[in-house]
C-alpha cells in the first residue's frame, strides 16, 4: 500500500523506509522534489528558490495548530525549552498573615478556623517542641511576617521542564500518493 505524500509517522526502526526521510530538518532541492515542496513549502525552513526544509522533529513534541486558552499556535512554529530557570521573581509573593494565640493547645488536628502553637516542654536551656493547634480561638495579635524573615533561596540552577518521554524516530513520506485537496 502506498503512502499519501507529506504523511509522518512515528518508527521504531533506525532506519527510514524506502519513500520516507526522518524528520530532522534537512533541507532538499525544490527541483528534485516539486510535488513534495508543493506540499510543505518554506513552512519549516529553506530560501524558497532552491530549497525547502523538512520538518525537525528531532527533540521536540509535534503539535496542531490553533488556539488554546489564549494561546495560538501557527504550522511550524517552534517553541519551547527543555529546562527552565526558576528566578525569585517567578515565585508568589507572601502576604499571609501569622497569627500568634496566648492559649494553651486544646487540639491535635487543625481546623479551617485553627491558629498554630506550638507547645512542649522545657528542661534547661533546651525546649522540646510539641507540634499543635488551637480550635477555634481567636489569636491574641496578629503579626504581619517582616519580608527579610522570609527570603526565597535556590542556586538559580535549571529544573527539567518535560513530560516523561522515550526517543522514537518521525519520518515523512517524501515520495507516494499526491493529498487530494477536498
Amino acid at each position: 500500500m502506498e503512502e499519501i505524500m507529506g504523511v509522518i509517522k512515528s518508527f521504531s526502526g533506525n532506519f527510514a523506509p524506502v519513500n520516507f526521510m526522518f524528520c530532522d530538518g534537512r533541507l532538499l532541492s525544490i527541483a528534485q522534489n516539486t510535488a513534495l515542496f508543493s506540499i510543505l513549502g518554506t513552512t519549516y525552513g529553506g530560501d524558497g528558490i532552491n530549497t525547502f526544509a523538512l520538518p525537525n522533529l528531532n527533540g521536540r513534541y509535534p503539535l496542531g495548530p490553533g488556539s488554546n486558552g489564549g494561546q495560538s499556535y501557527v504550522l511550524g512554529e517552534q517553541s519551547g525549552t527543555p529546562q527552565t530557570t526558576l528566578m525569585s521573581m517567578n515565585l508568589p509573593t507572601i502576604t499571609s498573615q501569622l497569627k500568634v494565640a496566648n492559649a494553651n493547645a486544646t487540639s491535635a488536628s487543625p481546623s479551617a478556623t485553627s491558629t498554630l502553637a506550638i507547645t512542649g516542654t522545657q528542661s534547661g536551656r533546651d525546649f522540646t517542641a510539641i507540634p499543635s493547634y488551637i480550635n477555634n480561638a481567636d489569636p491574641s495579635s496578629v503579626t504581619l511576617l517582616n519580608p527579610q524573615s522570609v527570603i526565597f533561596q535556590g542556586q538559580n540552577q535549571p529544573i527539567d521542564n518535560m513530560m516523561p518521554y522515550i526517543g522514537m524516530n518521525y519520518i515523512i513520506c517524501v515520495q507516494g500518493i499526491y493529498p487530494s485537496r477536498s
